[in-house]
């Protein structure tokens, strides 16, 4: 995360800062984590929906969302909506819910949220911006191969002990993320309305 310049906080006027989070990763709650994804879908339609333009698809991203995964307890959603719709409902989702809007790029534009004591990452993305495709897509290889899902919670783990730095934890996984992206690119399980994204393309 490269985050350029804070734009919004929760109602409450308390900021959520990604970098206060611990590197702790937990043992998978994949029923509470899908229920909490739920629960904030929901919210952050009902906001969204009072705008033009619908929402293209809202995904559960990140560790979270693979099942027996240990992960940063963390919810990770991708709200994919049209490229010139990025601020208004990055804004609608700090204003109307809380949080603290990072402005990373015109086509990806955060809000970190708590909600009843659960951290969100809502991840705002313009439908041709290249970093939701390569979370669903390594969510989804993640979820299908329990080798590879080995590998990089293994990965995880000896990274959350070298560091408490988030983007040096972030980086840290690339190498592996690159292998998620290619086994999704050369095997038939795995099809898609986009082609499948290599990393280079999100720096």
């Amino acid at each position: 995360m490269t985050a350029q310049a804070i734009c919004a906080t929760a109602p409450t006027g308390r900021m959520v800062d990604p970098n206060d989070d611990p590197i702790e990763l937990q043992p998978s709650a994949h029923e509470r984590w899908q229920t909490a994804f739920h629960d904030e879908r929901e919210r952050i339609e009902a906001v969204v929906g009072t705008i033009d333009g619908p929402i293209e698809r809202i995904e559960h991203v990140g560790s979270t969302a693979v099942r027996g995964l240990r992960a940063k307890p963390i919810v990770d959603l991708d709200v994919v909506v049209a490229d010139d719709a990025v601020e208004r409902v990055s804004r609608l989702i700090a204003d109307d819910l809380g949080g603290t809007r990072i402005e990373n790029s015109d086509g990806w534009q955060p809000v970190f949220r708590r909600h009843d004591g659960q951290r969100f990452n809502d991840h705002v993305f313009g439908i041709s911006d290249v970093g939701w495709k390569i979370s669903v897509v390594t969510r989804d290889v993640l979820r299908a191969d329990e080798q590879l899902q080995r590998e990089y919670e293994r990965t995880k783990r000896e990274l959350a002990t070298e560091t408490d730095d988030l983007t040096e934890y972030s980086r840290g996984k690339t190498p592996i993320i690159e292998r998620l992206l290619a086994t999704a690119a050369t095997s038939e399980r795995f099809a898609y309305p986009f082609e499948i994204p290599v990393l280079d393309a999100q720096s």
